[in-house]
């Protein structure tokens, strides 16, 4: 049985399987730590970045489309996405505190700034709808975060 407005516990079951596996998905990620003293190694942790990034990108557009569909409840949602804006500023931040050798690692840290800066911004206002309960407008909020995940791609296939 379930009491109006409350999810019943199939989708309170569905809710905990789809949280689990996204944290199972944003864990397999390593994060760059320690010094970078070749281009080849700045490069390396670039692209551990841009995964990472990619992860909680897609992730929240995958939330974005449930609550727009009306899939998921805005509290997990809110859970959700607050992680993947954790997860994002926290791969952002470590990878800018990683010394580029060179020039060509200045420029490579530029375009993955470029990218990651704006995709931030896009997560936070997906952050913002979803607490803001507008659950029904996610997906028009997330559309940026389309492009983020183009140009995250895009930056992969690049430098993998």
């Amino acid at each position: 049985m379930t009491r109006r407005g409350v999810p019943g516990r199939s989708s309170t079951v569905r809710a905990g399987i789809v949280l689990a596996v996204t944290a199972v998905v944003t864990s397999c990620v390593s994060h760059p730590v320690g010094p970078a003293r070749t281009f080849e190694r700045y490069q390396d942790k670039a692209t551990t970045t841009a995964e990472a990034a990619l992860s909680a990108v897609s992730t929240t557009l995958l939330a974005a489309q449930a609550g727009t569909d009306g899939d998921a409840w805005g509290p997990y949602l809110s859970i959700v996405v607050s992680e993947q804006e954790d997860a994002l500023t926290g791969v952002q931040g470590t990878f800018a505190s990683v010394q580029p050798p060179d020039a060509r690692a200045d420029a490579l840290r530029q375009q993955l700034g470029d990218i990651l800066t704006p995709a931030v911004d896009h997560v936070a206002q997906v952050r913002l709808m979803v607490r803001r309960g507008r659950l029904a407008d996610l997906a028009d909020t997330a559309q940026p975060l389309n492009d983020d995940q183009r140009q995250l791609q895009a930056f992969l296939e690049a430098h993998q």
